[in-house]
């Protein structure tokens, strides 16, 4: 994990003014839409080099969730188990490209859920000499109508964060675009995901993530029927491989009371 000196910088003002009003939508009056749980993640500075592949596996379990389906036909997260293998290669010139190919065991039976490509540009990199990391990642979907009810969508994922010695911040703030029925022309979806971790050994880090998904720009509603959801989280980054895990709890009417979740990451040359 990068180590750097304290800060003694002012961010530029368009950074500024993105995390402000990112902070403000999370408080925007919002409604809720069922979304695949294929992945929980926070995005940070991490990126594959030109020419290097990687294999992610994210894994995680519902022991205590949500049973009445938000849609007719939906299956739930409680009870089940997400696996999603995730294949990057990295193309150079700060972009990575990747392939997501989800599947869901519910019921004591493995179902196809979903297959995803996406594209991560970081221009911005502390190892690169500057003085914090921000980019965008942007995912394109093909999801089963029995996890999401429209079935191709569009995410747009913003990347901001910094390293301050042995502690990590990075803020993700989301839109998403749901580009089937019966989401065609209504507003887009915001959400967020955060990290706030701190390095303890050389190679383990412990930390908070708290995400806040989905809420529809402009639709009013209370709080308690979004999805809000922290984890206590643990990240090693070693050998043979690179994992990271956690526990988490939801905080709101609307999220499932009991999440547990992994990520494993294999270099693949």
């Amino acid at each position: 994990m990068q180590k750097l000196a304290p800060p003694s910088f002012l961010l530029p003002r368009r950074i500024l003014q993105l995390v402000l009003v990112s902070g403000c939508l999370l408080f925007t009056p919002s409604i809720s839409m069922a979304v695949l749980q294929d992945e929980i993640q926070v995005y940070d500075d991490e990126i594959n080099d030109k020419g290097k592949a990687s294999l992610e596996l994210h894994v995680n379990n519902t022991p205590n969730g949500i049973q009445t389906p938000s849609y007719p036909g939906e299956v739930t997260n409680n009870n089940g188990t997400r696996v999603t293998p995730e294949f990057a290669y990295g193309l150079g010139h700060d972009l990575e490209a990747g392939l997501y190919i989800a599947y869901v065991n519910y019921n004591s039976k493995f179902q196809y859920a979903a297959t995803k490509v996406r594209m991560k540009w970081l221009p911005i990199r502390e190892d690169k000499g500057d003085s914090f990391f921000a980019g965008l990642n942007i995912e394109l979907a093909n999801v089963q109508p029995q996890f999401e009810e429209s079935r191709y969508n569009s995410e747009a994922r913003f990347i901001i964060g910094k390293h301050f010695d042995e502690w990590l911040f990075s803020f993700n703030p989301v839109v998403g675009m749901p580009l089937s029925q019966p989401y065609v022309h209504q507003s887009p979806y915001y959400s967020t995901a955060t990290r706030l971790s701190r390095e303890v050994l050389p190679e383990l880090a412990l930390g908070v993530e708290y995400y806040s998904n989905v809420n529809q720009l402009g639709q009013p509603i209370n709080y308690q029927n979004t999805q809000q959801l922290g984890f206590l989280m643990m990240y090693y980054e070693g050998n043979p491989i690179s994992f990271q895990a956690g526990v988490g709890k939801g905080f709101s009417n609307s999220t499932d009371s009991l999440t547990l979740k992994a990520i494993f990451s294999i270099p693949l040359n």
